[in-house]
């Protein structure tokens, strides 16, 4: 059957009169990735297998390399001698992301554009599941829950929708990317969101290039008031990696002054008829303004200008709020740090709540996942991925999927020591991952037809 041929449930949401089921697609449905990188040899080649091995083979993974100076190019040049849907563009010094990102959108073949960062995974099945949504709902842009992880941990377990609990399809607007807030939760950071987007979405669908940080909520919103059509499905198949050198939570004072400057653009163009979106940006602006005052008084501190740093931070009492959330978060981290985690090896079975084993082999460790679904997870699903996680961040898991939902699950393992299947559901060898390999997990994922 079609990806696009499956029969929407009734309680799904859509923007406007859609048909019963949806009708084939006139045009083939590649799926160009768009992967940017800037020295990110040491995640580089997880992240090229977890895309290579989608289960919609339809693809093609654009990697812009934007200058880097360790081995990068080289990973990829490896991966392109094993699989011709690899392409490399290089650039001769760092333009940012958004450079990066342009110049392989430039280049890009398919009808559908994902964007994936260097250092992050995803689960085998996700872009085929993404696309399967997108023609469902009609939405030009598709999104699902990310799974933040870390080894070694850096947070306690999560995905960056969990407080949403959605159970099915939900719409964004650019009101609710501008305020962080979706299904009733505030504070979710909705740029941080990875979708997969229709070539011919309505708007300029080109990055922000004076943007380091940012980039991606600047040009989300941007399409959505153009009049682009943005949905996020309950699925959490997108695992981000946390670790210290990750550009996407550090906001310095040039990074905040660029954000800044883009948020003003955006303002300034917004047609009549916007003005919520209008008080809702210059709400924003006020915002990283207050963070631009207190970047300046750290990057006082770190430039050794005592005076100027104490006086911005204890002098302006507009920076107390944001002193006081710094030592909070740091206060939190080392307490995360000091909880005792077990170490070792760890011999689990993943298994659905209706696939339990009736016989559990001694020593080993049964993890319920939710049952395999086509259409939405139960609303506790993304904390038990984020559990699942973390399990295999701390502890050198050797993992047995003993059913449909065990194997699925399988996809979401960032760095198992082994995996395998019970007979019948994968083949029932021991994974076969060289070390260096085991960071991706999607090798032991579900065959696809064309591999039986």
């Amino acid at each position: 059957m079609s990806v696009s041929a499956i029969q929407p449930p009734a309680h799904w949401p859509a923007p406007g009169p859609r048909p019963e089921t949806c009708p084939e697609p006139e045009a083939p449905q590649r799926i160009s990735v768009v992967m940017a990188n800037y020295n990110g040899a040491a995640y580089l080649d997880a992240a090229i297998r977890s895309v290579l091995a989608q289960s919609h083979r339809d693809l093609e993974l654009i990697i812009s390399d934007d200058g880097s100076q360790d081995d990068s190019c080289r990973i990829v040049r490896a991966a392109m001698a094993r699989d011709a849907r690899v392409r490399l563009i290089e650039a001769a010094a760092s333009g940012g992301p958004g450079a990066a990102r342009n110049r392989a959108l430039a280049a890009a073949t398919g009808a559908w554009l994902a964007i994936i960062d260097s250092d992050d995974l995803v689960h085998p099945d996700r872009l085929r599941r993404l696309l399967r949504a997108a023609l469902i709902l009609g939405a030009d842009m598709v999104a699902d829950d990310q799974v933040f992880f870390s080894a070694p941990l850096l947070e306690p377990p999560r995905t960056l929708l969990q407080r949403c609990a959605l159970r099915q399809p939900s719409w964004i607007n650019p009101l609710s990317l501008i305020r962080a807030q979706m299904a009733g939760a505030r504070g979710i950071q909705l740029g941080y969101l990875k979708p997969l987007i229709r070539r011919g979405v309505p708007g300029s669908l080109v990055y922000n290039e004076s943007l380091r940080v940012d980039e991606d909520y600047d040009l989300y919103l941007r399409l959505m008031l153009a009049g682009a059509r943005f949905a996020v499905i309950p699925d959490a198949l997108y695992l981000y990696r946390r670790h210290p050198g990750s550009a996407s939570h550090r906001y310095g004072v040039q990074a905040l002054e660029h954000m800044i400057a883009a948020q003003r653009t955006i303002l300034f163009q917004l047609p009549p008829g916007r003005e919520a979106e209008a008080r809702a940006i210059c709400r924003r602006i006020r915002q990283h303004t207050r963070a631009l005052r207190y970047a300046r008084a750290i990057a006082a501190l770190k430039a050794g200008s005592w005076a100027e740093a104490a006086c911005r931070l204890i002098g302006d009492p507009r920076n107390w709020p944001a002193l006081g959330r710094s030592l909070g978060e740091r206060t939190q981290r080392w307490l995360w740090f000091r909880q005792a985690e077990p170490a070792g090896r760890l011999q689990v079975i993943l298994c659905g709540p209706a696939g339990r084993p009736a016989d559990i082999p001694a020593g080993h460790m049964v993890f319920e996942v939710p049952e395999l679904t086509e259409f939405g997870w139960d609303p506790s699903a993304p904390q038990t991925w984020a559990e699942l996680v973390r399990l295999d961040c701390i502890r050198d898991l050797e993992v047995v999927a003993h059913d449909e939902a065990g194997a699925f699950a399988l996809g979401l393992l960032p760095r198992c020591r082994s995996a395998r299947a019970a007979a019948g559901l994968l083949d029932t060898a021991a994974d076969p991952r060289p070390a260096a390999d085991r960071d991706a997990a999607h090798h032991c994922r579900k065959m696809t037809a064309e591999e039986a």
